[in-house]
């Protein structure tokens, strides 16, 4: 058995995605299943290290364009010191600079070469210079793997992006080359063939030989080149296809997939082709069925499975939360609802003033700047702080309440970390993290909220959510049990708790006759 999980993706923001593509790396490796995590698309040194911070290691990773040269995963054998040994024939050269992962070769002053290599030693790249300016970059696996060109004479190009990519066997002999266009990429091969990405990808997908015995997972949908040469060339493997946000939108949820997220348009449409869907919660789980329904879509089997799970061991708090105090973490857009929070927490510190709020996260400028402009507006700068981004792991435990006003959330893996930290809940009463990890006088409070109305007159809502903050600060033994509920809520997202569901999933898909599945 072989477990392909498409796509890593290369360029963009880090997003929960991938830390459950981490998650899930990791539980693959603890149960000795074969599964590699595939870049579609050249992942830049940024990429790796991001997934390498997951626990995403580079014998896990496939390239699609390293594959077609014959390599079946990322891994680095090249020592900095046989390369460097072989420049220095190469090169002229006066000085050597080695400063940490990065060697330099100077010739008369001028930097003429420069080795990067990762903490072991093992080289990653080698960029080549010439009166001051990048002209070629060698990229190495187990060998030289590819090389980058850069022309500086082409006025099109700043020089931060290269021209062509030639790729190498391991060998050395070159398998094919990539001509980077503005709008596009094309593919020579040696026989004069030139073909475009989705026919690259579909070379790819058939050259893996998927069989019966393979499972093919996709986290990420949209319009991605490989999504349809997988569809087609599938064969017998089976298909899981994880949603990691909500399948549809309410009026201002998002205007642009109003009723349907557009981004889900193909696996529904051809969802005769997937075998498995993969949400987080069982409410998800309901609701899909009944809108693959409602559209007259097929309906696969639909399994619920979080996307992490609290580490095994993880010890309680020592009562050192400090107290009146809050926490949310999240990125910093308009959906996730922070401009109700500090408005909430303003109300809520004029009943009491030892409330105070933290915010944690980062993103929209534009909106981040309103969000401080309230805080400073209402002279709350001294118990309302902006904090950035960072590893909360050791900060949830010196809280006492979480707050999610967000208006939906597909999972919320900060709420299953805060309720595996034992802090109190509020939030407001949407779909679906939420209702998973806030139970209503346990261990905190739901708010009523519906969105055609509250967003429409969002101080009455302040007014309620206010209320419910001030209510959990009202009484300490209250507050304690909320606390201690949150610890025995988490025990249902422990790490052996999740595993053993992908496991059973694994098993029964490949099963003959899968019907029977119990999730």
């Amino acid at each position: 058995m072989r477990v392909f999980d498409f796509t890593l993706l290369s360029g963009y923001e880090f997003s929960g995605v991938d830390v459950a593509q981490g998650f899930r790396a990791r539980l693959f490796a603890k149960n000795n299943v074969n599964a590699k995590f595939i870049f579609t698309e050249l992942p830049t040194i940024r990429d790796m290290e991001l997934y390498g911070s997951q626990k995403i290691k580079r014998g896990q990773i496939m390239s699609a364009h390293l594959f077609m040269t014959g390599r079946l995963d990322m891994s680095l054998s090249v020592k900095k010191e046989a390369l460097l040994e072989n420049e220095k024939e190469n090169y002229e050269y006066d000085n050597i600079d080695e400063d940490g992962k990065v060697i330099r070769l100077y010739n008369s002053g001028e930097k003429s070469v420069e080795i990067l290599c990762d903490e072991d030693g093992f080289v990653i790249n080698e960029s080549l210079f010439k009166n001051g300016k990048k002209y070629l970059v060698n990229y190495y696996t187990d060998s030289l793997s590819y090389t980058e060109l850069y022309n500086w004479d082409n006025d099109s190009n700043d020089g931060l992006n290269p021209e062509r990519r030639i790729f190498w066997n391991k060998q050395g002999q070159m398998v094919y080359e990539q001509c980077i266009y503005k709008d596009n990429v094309e593919y020579l091969f040696k026989n004069g063939e030139v073909i475009d990405n989705v026919e690259f990808l579909e070379r790819f997908v058939k050259a893996l030989n998927l069989c019966e015995n393979d499972i093919c997972i996709m986290d990420r949908a949209g319009y991605l080149d490989y999504i349809q040469p997988l569809f087609e060339n599938k064969g017998k493997s089976k298909l899981i296809a994880v949603l990691h946000s909500d399948h549809f939108y309410k009026i201002y949820e998002d205007e642009s997939s109003l009723y349907m997220n557009y981004e889900y348009y193909y696996w529904f449409k051809y969802s005769e082709a997937i075998d498995y869907f993969v949400v987080g919660t069982d409410e998800h789980k309901r609701s899909l069925e009944a809108f693959l329904k409602e559209y007259d879509c097929f309906v696969p089997h639909i399994a619920a499975i979080p996307p992490g799970a609290i580490p095994e061991g993880k010890l309680k708090s020592k009562n050192n939360r400090r107290r009146g105090s809050i926490i949310s973490a999240s990125r910093l857009s308009p959906r996730k609802g922070i401009d109700i929070l500090i408005k909430s927490v303003i109300k809520a510190h004029e009943l009491n003033q030892i409330i105070n709020l933290d915010i944690y996260g980062s993103g929209d400028d534009g909106y981040t700047i309103y969000l401080q402009n309230i805080v400073k507006d209402a002279g709350a700068d001294d118990y309302i702080h902006f904090k950035g981004q960072c590893n909360l792991e050791k900060i949830y435990p010196h809280y006492e309440l979480f707050a999610s006003f967000s208006l939906w959330e597909t999972f919320g893996l900060s709420l299953m970390e805060a309720v595996g930290d034992g802090l109190a809940m509020v939030g407001l009463d949407v779909r679906y993290g939420n209702r998973l990890f806030i139970h209503p006088d346990e261990n905190g409070y739901l708010v009523d909220f519906d969105i055609e109305t509250d967003f429409q007159n969002k101080d009455k809502l302040c007014e309620r959510t206010a209320a419910a903050i001030v209510k959990i600060f009202e009484d300490d033994d209250r507050l304690k049990k909320f606390h201690e509920n949150s610890y025995m809520i988490a025990e249902e997202y422990k790490e052996h708790v999740i595993e053993s569901k992908w496991m059973q999933l694994i098993k029964n898909i490949l099963d003959l006759n899968p019907s029977n599945l119990i999730l």
